[in-house]
């Protein structure tokens, strides 16, 4: 009723008291201004909307004008103190959003959050006024529950840690001493020596007379004698010596090795790829351990080694998905609350917190400021989280949200969305090349599992050969019997003597056998 008032005062106002007046005025004016704010009824639009694709979708709001609220959290959202005007990583987005979809809107602030006050608060309270919030949100199931929908995401706000980029220091005496084994995990190293050894041995079961184990393995006796027990141990150490040995110059490709059997010639083509493979791998991780694990880690690599420092961890307070995130996964961790995002790196300096639990998007805009370059991202993702547009779903609020979406999603894919966001992560000149890896050295060394597919390989063509110098040891000791003897006729009791007689070769090959 006091909204539809003529502007002249009845006879029944003018008699009222002056502060019953005054009172009446300002009511009336707070609520035509919260009015002129609430947000619109989308049913009626969103039912007469008869389009069929996503590029008519995206004109929905052609010609309309929307109310929209937003945070003043820089660099995504904020007022320019030159122009007064809105601006930041959300707002442009949003603008390009407009443009595209050939509507207008007008942003309202929305209040910060309060000491022990969180956005949920006034999300689900004032956030209900309008018909969008243009600053992201993260899309939790929390706020689903509470009504909200959200667009598709524009930031990434996945946990990640951030704490100290310590400077290179000289690392202790083992570190360095020990370097060549790193590259490949202990498995890796014993069966590549098992590998070296097995190419000796079948080299000598194989073709014996090219082997130096031949001689040495071969029992030594005077005068029919037996042989000591020391001389035979000496005699096999000495074999096995040239085995691994042997093995060893043909791991090098140093050994002028001949074969003439079809079956060694296939076991050191195979054992040639090994090599080749082996030596690729070996020399790239080498020069990875060279440049990069002779520098110091930060003493914060994962999740793990905070908890197990049992040192404080900063985080924003009023974002409630941060606390709740700890109290689940290291509750044992002290928390050091903040009030806004510039506050973190100077507590981490100052050794309030020996890290930051922040959303990835928060950190890398932050880095992109430090002009000390002194931090970095530690570890890698610890959730799943976007940030996003957020609007209540009552009187259809969810229909200028997917409206926003289909032109989102043609940003996405000519990479607009990408391109504008690089323009605000955008790293100092002076910090480039000196934010350094945080990636454990374990992690990337080469593992057996890596190269099991090599060696059952190399195996298999291993067990072929074994199978052919079989086949041809049994056919040529069934030549043996058959050459050897005097074969009778059982028809007329005639000696039939055979039809090839041993050659030299064959004697030759009595001795291999």
């Amino acid at each position: 009723k006091v909204l539809n008032m003529p502007l002249t005062c009845s006879r029944t106002m003018l008699q009222c008291a002056p502060s019953r007046l005054c009172v009446l005025l300002v009511l009336a004016l707070s609520v035509r201004q919260a009015a002129s704010n609430t947000k619109r009824d989308w049913c009626q639009a969103q039912q007469s909307f008869n389009g069929t694709t996503s590029g008519e979708l995206a004109q929905a709001l052609k010609g309309q004008t929307l109310n929209v609220a937003a945070f003043e959290y820089p660099p995504f959202s904020f007022i320019n103190p030159k122009t007064g005007e809105w601006t930041g990583f959300d707002i442009e987005l949003f603008k390009m959003v407009a443009r595209q979809g050939e509507f207008e809107f007008n942003i309202t602030q929305l209040r910060l959050p309060s000491e022990n006050e969180t956005y949920n608060k006034i999300l689900y309270n004032e956030g209900r006024e309008y018909d969008m919030l243009v600053s992201w949100m993260d899309e939790t199931a929390a706020r689903k529950k509470h009504f909200f929908t959200f667009s598709l995401d524009i930031v990434d706000m996945s946990f990640m840690l951030v704490t100290t980029n310590p400077k290179p220091t000289d690392p202790p005496f083992k570190d360095y001493f020990f370097m060549f084994l790193k590259p490949f995990e202990r498995d890796v190293w014993l069966v590549m020596l098992f590998g070296v050894l097995s190419t000796g041995i079948f080299l000598y079961i194989l073709e014996p007379r090219l082997s130096d184990a031949a001689e040495d393995l071969k029992p030594s006796t005077e005068d029919g004698a037996p042989e000591s027990l020391p001389a035979a141990l000496k005699r096999h150490a000495l074999g096995v010596m040239d085995l691994f040995y042997q093995g060893w110059l043909l791991f090098t490709i140093q050994e002028n090795y001949a074969p003439k059997r079809w079956w060694t010639k296939l076991y050191l083509m195979s054992w040639s790829g090994v090599i080749i493979v082996m030596v690729a791998m070996y020399t790239s991780q080498l020069t990875y351990f060279l440049i990069v694990e002779l520098t110091s880690k930060s003493a914060i690599n994962s999740l793990e080694d905070l908890i197990a420092s049992r040192k404080a961890v900063c985080t924003l307070t009023n974002e409630g998905d941060f606390t709740d995130f700890l109290r689940r996964n290291a509750p044992s961790v002290p928390v050091y609350g903040l009030n806004n995002l510039g506050e973190v790196f100077p507590a981490i300096r100052n050794g309030s917190c020996v890290a930051a639990l922040l959303g990835k998007a928060e950190i890398d805009v932050e880095l992109s400021i430090n002009a000390a370059c002194d931090m970095r991202a530690v570890g890698s993702h610890l959730n799943s989280m976007a940030g996003a547009y957020a609007a209540d779903m009552h009187n259809c609020g969810e229909f200028p949200l997917r409206v926003v979406d289909a032109t989102l999603q043609f940003m996405r894919e000519g990479e607009e969305i990408d391109n504008l966001w690089s323009d605000y992560i955008e790293l100092p000149s002076e910090c480039v090349g000196k934010l350094g890896s945080s990636t454990e050295s374990e992690s990337v060394r080469i593992q057996i599992k890596q190269v099991g597919g090599l060696f059952i390989l190399h195996l298999a063509i291993a067990s072929v050969c074994l199978c052919g110098f079989m086949l041809a040891h049994s056919s040529r000791s069934a030549t043996k019997s058959k050459g050897g003897a005097i074969v009778m006729n059982a028809s007329n009791g005639n000696a039939v003597y055979p039809l090839k007689k041993p050659d030299s070769e064959w004697e030759e090959r009595k001795e291999e056998v």
